[in-house]
């Protein structure tokens, strides 16, 4: 038996970054360092900080070289500046490098990492999603149901691209692993999202879909993501495949539902 105590189940939440922090009180500093990666490391520098800087973010990550990465805004307390917390830090036996920056009349950007990266080394960008979802609706508004059929093959032709990353990861057989497959993409904000085995068919629900995070005024289903689960299924199976959404939040529904079948209507095992 498993030695954890069982408890409710949390719910989930969004992962917090901090690419750029605001306080109107100020006082606020970003810490870098570089840290030797063994054991006690990040340890001895947060003990070090512990009196003289309340930290309201972290992150920290192995970089090539042996080494590791800490990350962390705080607020400074009883009276200390970013010099003593430069100091502070670099007396820790684990610290290789350090760089500290103080906000600039309450706004700290992150001066050291620039966009995001993968494990797999791809460089992503942080956008909205509205942002995103609102370049979609234009795309339909300008060309009407020509757009909806880009969409749906850029979703196919993404998740296709995507496959060859995730089938890594996948191992052998992806067909018993929709659920961790889903489970990515609900991680990397695509949606909260579920995959069902139904009667021979897939059935993709996602309730949190981008796609219908703007007001459309012209009814459209969600084409991209109905592209990519057609993209995903295709390169699972090896076979060609058919997808309909079956519910939408653009029109009225709490969710999005996707049912993906095989276009020779064969079951999917």
């Amino acid at each position: 038996m498993s030695g954890f105590k069982k408890s409710a189940e949390m719910p989930r939440r969004r992962k917090v970054e901090f690419p750029f922090y605001y306080s109107k009180e100020g006082n606020y500093v970003q810490i870098v360092a570089k840290l030797s990666d063994e054991p006690g490391a990040l340890a001895s520098l947060l003990g070090l900080l512990g009196g003289k800087v309340n930290l309201v973010g972290t992150q920290s990550y192995s970089v090539e070289d042996d080494s590791a990465m800490f990350s962390g805004y705080g607020r400074l307390l009883n009276g200390s500046r970013g010099q003593d917390i430069h100091d502070l830090a670099s007396m820790s036996f684990a610290v290789r490098a350090c760089q500290v920056w103080e906000d600039n009349r309450g706004l700290l950007v992150d001066r050291f990492h620039v966009g995001l990266q993968t494990a797999s080394g791809e460089p992503f960008v942080m956008l909205p999603a509205t942002a995103l979802a609102s370049t979609f609706e234009a795309l339909v508004k300008t060309f009407g149901s020509g757009g909806e059929t880009i969409l749906y093959f850029q979703g196919m032709d993404y998740a296709r691209a995507r496959w060859e990353v995730y089938r890594k990861v996948l191992g052998p057989h992806p067909e018993q692993r929709f659920d961790d497959l889903a489970a990515i993409f609900s991680t990397l904000g695509w949606g909260d999202s579920t995959v069902f085995h139904d009667s021979g068919k897939l059935r993709y629900v996602t309730k949190d879909c981008f796609e219908c995070s703007v007001k459309t005024s012209c009814s459209r289903g969600c084409s991209f993501l109905r592209g990519m689960a057609v993209g995903i299924a295709q390169s699972v199976f090896r076979r060609e495949m058919v997808c309909e959404e079956t519910r939408c939040r653009q029109k009225g529904y709490s969710l999005c539902e996707f049912v993906v079948s095989a276009k020779d209507g064969a079951p999917l095992n």
